[in-house]
């Protein structure tokens, strides 16, 4: 779920001159695998990165990331209801939401989307699969005065 900007706050990021802050919430996982092995029931987690659409091509083009919690031995059945409020740059209107199974070693990405926020219907709620991986993207923003 993300929400209408609102006026900036300081940012770490500087450089950059920030247009809005910007809530999301992530509220839960769907069509996500419970398993990733026989025996290794997924321990999923969302990663939130704010980019300018060019996420590859290193980090002067990301902004700020947030990550949720873990939630241990759920599988798809991971609720999270976490909200977080990036400051959002003139120049960044892409959101990276990335899902992860956290392991001991490497943490395995499960899938990612990117949600250009020009696109996202005012007043609408919408509904995004992810190509990558079947995971469903929820959003819904009323007002982006950018």
């Amino acid at each position: 779920k993300i929400s209408p900007c609102s006026l900036p706050r300081t940012s770490k990021f500087a450089t950059m001159s920030v247009a809005c802050l910007l809530d999301i919430e992530v509220i839960r996982v769907s069509d996500a695998p419970d398993t990733t092995c026989l025996w290794d029931t997924t321990d999923p987690y969302v990663m939130l990165t704010l980019h300018d659409g060019q996420f590859d091509a290193g980090s002067s083009h990301q902004g700020e990331s947030f990550k949720t919690t873990v939630k241990t031995d759920v599988g798809s059945k991971a609720e999270f209801k976490e909200s977080f409020t990036m400051n959002k740059p003139e120049n960044m209107d892409v959101v990276r939401i990335s899902l992860y199974d956290s392991n001991v070693t490497i943490d395995e990405l499960l899938g990612s989307v990117d949600l250009d926020l020009k696109t996202i219907p005012l007043g609408r709620h919408v509904d995004r699969k992810s190509p990558s991986h079947g995971c469903v993207l929820s959003d819904s923003l009323s007002e982006l005065p950018v």
